[in-house]
């Protein structure tokens, strides 16, 4: 036989159905942050559980993730990252050095659980930061200012960044970089070093300046060669060639000028000006008290 419900078991049925549904959203909303774990491009979520600890196995990627609200997701940063730091070292002889450096790492991804289940979220401050300060302190300490100042190699070799990096990722660290930004010296360093610097750049000053004088002495000989060989194939001393070249010039000038050619092949041309003549058996020049016409010396 069919029973049916009656009006008020209906109705006792609806409420405690709502009941259940109201119970079930409060959870939700209450608990939706620990339910609904979105995971941002970039990060890396490790899942631990209250029955079987942290999964190991398994890295939760980018997305919407549901788990049970009495579970906990941790998530990561998997990005490339950078830590600064500014440190204070004794140098090999004993001055102190002050070096501002940054590092660029991110964590193994594949290791990500390891790495939290065996260092924690704060990784940078108790395992990254550690080994390089140790690392950079041992370095830049065997090191003189000098070595640091003047040379352009870096503070840390190829070899010795391997190792920091073997270091790190034995705990599940990738080292992508290393910068660094500045190294303040002492004073009396500063003042010293410069005072070298400048000496060996005064040093390659001269140096050229030597180059460039035995590259003008070589040209000179080169074209004194070339006035020797033209006069021996002239049969014409160099001192008339110049002399005839001048009075070449001379001639092309607007200027009045009186000009007197040698009386033989080996004379040399005499100029005279507005103010001044030749006075035979006299080697100096006199005033001329009658100045010819200029008329007639016009060209």
């Amino acid at each position: 036989m069919k029973r049916f419900f009656t009006p008020a078991e209906r109705n006792e049925i609806l409420r405690r159905a709502a009941i259940v549904v109201l119970v079930l959203l409060f959870f939700i909303v209450f608990f939706h942050k620990r339910i609904f774990i979105v995971i941002k491009s970039g990060e890396a979520g490790v899942l631990y559980t209250v029955t079987n600890g942290t999964d190991i196995k398994h890295t939760y990627g980018e997305g919407l993730h549901v788990i049970s609200p009495f579970n906990t997701m941790t998530i990561y940063d998997v990005r490339t990252q950078k830590l600064t730091f500014s440190q204070s070292i004794i140098s090999k002889n004993g001055l102190k050095i002050d070096v501002h450096y940054a590092v660029l790492f991110k964590p193994d991804r594949n290791f990500l659980p390891l790495l939290h289940q065996q260092v924690g979220v704060d990784y940078k401050n108790t395992l990254i930061a550690p080994c390089i300060q140790s690392k950079i302190r041992k370095d830049i300490g065997s090191l003189t200012p000098e070595d640091i100042y003047m040379t352009e190699r870096s503070v840390m070799e190829k070899n010795e960044i391997d190792s920091l990096r073997k270091i790190l990722v034995n705990n599940k660290i990738q080292i992508e970089g290393y910068f660094i930004s500045s190294v303040v010296l002492p004073d009396s360093v500063n003042k010293a070093i410069t005072a070298v610097y400048s000496r060996q750049q005064q040093s390659e000053e001269y140096n050229y300046k030597l180059a460039v004088e035995r590259k003008e002495r070589q040209r000179k000989i080169i074209e004194a060669q070339g006035i020797r060989d033209f006069s021996t194939i002239l049969n014409v001393s160099p001192a008339q060639w110049r002399a005839l070249d001048v009075t070449q010039k001379l001639a092309m000038s607007p200027n009045s000028k009186m000009i007197i050619m040698g009386n033989n092949a080996s004379g040399l041309p005499i100029i005279m000006g507005d103010q001044f003549t030749t006075v035979p058996g006299s080697t100096a020049a006199k005033p001329n008290q009658n100045p010819p016409d200029r008329r007639g010396l016009q060209r």
